[in-house]
């Protein structure tokens, strides 16, 4: 006889049938992604006879006709555009979302939908005076709306512009994810000491890495502004690369949160000379703000969100005491860790501490698809082989699509192939 179902309840509403349900759609959405995979390279190798006739997708509704953001308009609302596969790695090595980075392969293609948010906030862009401190541009919205791609949109220009790119992946990661990464900080001699601070080394190593391979042409012409004691026998004297400090923080993930800590602050000097716009993207920056991380010592004493080192660095940098830049991010409950997730709005999110810290910055809001972009998402994926049924593309099929997903981006991806 199976053993009786254990229900929890919190607040008086029980949770065990929705949490089985989205576990089912998951795993129904992983597996129809595998299958799909395999059989990416069987279709491939077909002729071209068994390709569908070129009347039977709306292509020319769903797909960009220029795939430059520079130049991207309106006019191209609710449309895809590509991403060479060769330049993904260079343009978004990191910090986009999971589910557009598994249908990278099956579809071939990394494609974004050009959406009236990144419109907007490019077109800032464009028109902002540098010779002050950067703008703060907030993207805000429900849950699996698209703010991530937003803002992996507007990095994608940025990095057409040939801007100097800081990116911040995700701000929770660092605490919540890494829980067994994290030791005291200390720093060698005539470095700044940080009592009471605990760095993170394999995060920062990671975080340096990926800096590297975006900024590496910036790195060897951008130099220190004064000497840097790592130990007895390492030293960084002024006016050497700034690609040194990184390399060292790579070779000794001892010190790669101090490397970090002198990279943010050879930016702010370098930025008063004008020569690289610089473009700092942090995804969920309510999770610098967090009060706990799950990082808990001997003895059971939890570590504060405000005594990680890069925390410390990475908000230091957020006040904006440079120019010649801007600063995207996005507001987000996903991921955070005793933060209210009942409002999706940047005040209930950032709460008090940080509302006021960013302030003042341009909210910037993300609701799920209109219709055009819905319509246009449902003809790529039939288009890709990601929806299969063909019922799902009739005039009933595409309500009850609309319905159940409430045209969220993410609830569509998933639910799409499970129908």
């Amino acid at each position: 006889m199976a053993a009786p179902m254990r229900v929890f309840s919190r607040k008086g509403i029980t949770w065990h049938c929705r949490r089985a349900a989205h576990q089912q759609s998951k795993a129904k959405y992983v597996a129809h992604t595998q299958r799909y995979c395999t059989s990416t390279s069987e279709t491939e190798s077909k002729s071209t006879d068994s390709v569908a006739t070129p009347g039977t997708f709306k292509q020319d509704f769903f797909r960009a006709t220029e795939n430059d953001p520079t130049h991207q308009t309106l006019k191209h609302e609710g449309q895809f555009y590509s991403i060479p596969l060769e330049q993904v790695k260079s343009i978004l090595p990191v910090g986009t979302s999971t589910k557009w980075q598994r249908l990278i392969q099956p579809f071939q293609e990394a494609s974004i939908m050009v959406r009236r948010p990144a419109l907007e906030v490019i077109n800032y862009l464009k028109q902002a005076d540098y010779t002050n401190p950067p703008v703060k541009y907030a993207l805000y919205g429900k849950k699996g709306s698209g703010k991530t791609m937003s803002l992996s949109h507007i990095i994608h220009y940025c990095h057409s512009q040939g801007w100097l790119i800081v990116h911040l992946p995700d701000a929770s990661q660092m605490n919540y994810k890494f829980k067994f990464d994290y030791i005291d900080n200390y720093s060698y001699k005539d470095s700044t000491p940080y009592e009471c601070m605990y760095d993170q080394p394999v995060y920062a190593a990671e975080w340096l890495a990926h800096f590297k391979q975006r900024n590496h042409k910036f790195l060897s012409e951008i130099t220190t502004t004064e000497a840097y004691i790592w130990s007895k026998r390492e030293t960084t004297e002024k006016g050497e690369p700034l690609l040194d400090v990184v390399n060292q923080g790579l070779k000794r993930p001892k010190n790669s949160c101090d490397a970090i800590g002198v990279i943010l602050k050879e930016l702010e000097h370098h930025s008063m000379s004008g020569k690289n716009r610089i473009l700092f993207a942090v995804k969920t920056v309510n999770g610098l703000f967090a009060p706990l991380t799950n990082i808990r010592k001997p003895g059971g004493y939890v570590i504060p969100v405000a005594e990680l080192t890069l925390n410390m660095h990475f908000k230091n940098f957020l006040r904006g005491n440079w120019t010649n830049g801007a600063m995207v991010m996005t507001v987000d409950s996903q991921n955070t860790r005793n933060q209210p997730n009942h409002d999706f709005k940047p005040l209930h999110l950032l709460q008090k501490e940080g509302f006021e810290f960013l302030d003042p910055f341009v909210p910037i809001f993300v609701d799920n698809y209109n219709e055009k972009e819905m319509e246009s998402c449902i003809e790529f994926y039939r288009h890709k082989r990601w929806i299969e049924n063909d019922t799902v593309v009739t005039e009933d099929g595409r309500k009850q699509l609309k319905f159940l997903t409430e045209n969220s981006p993410g609830l569509l991806t998933m639910m799409s192939p499970t129908m």
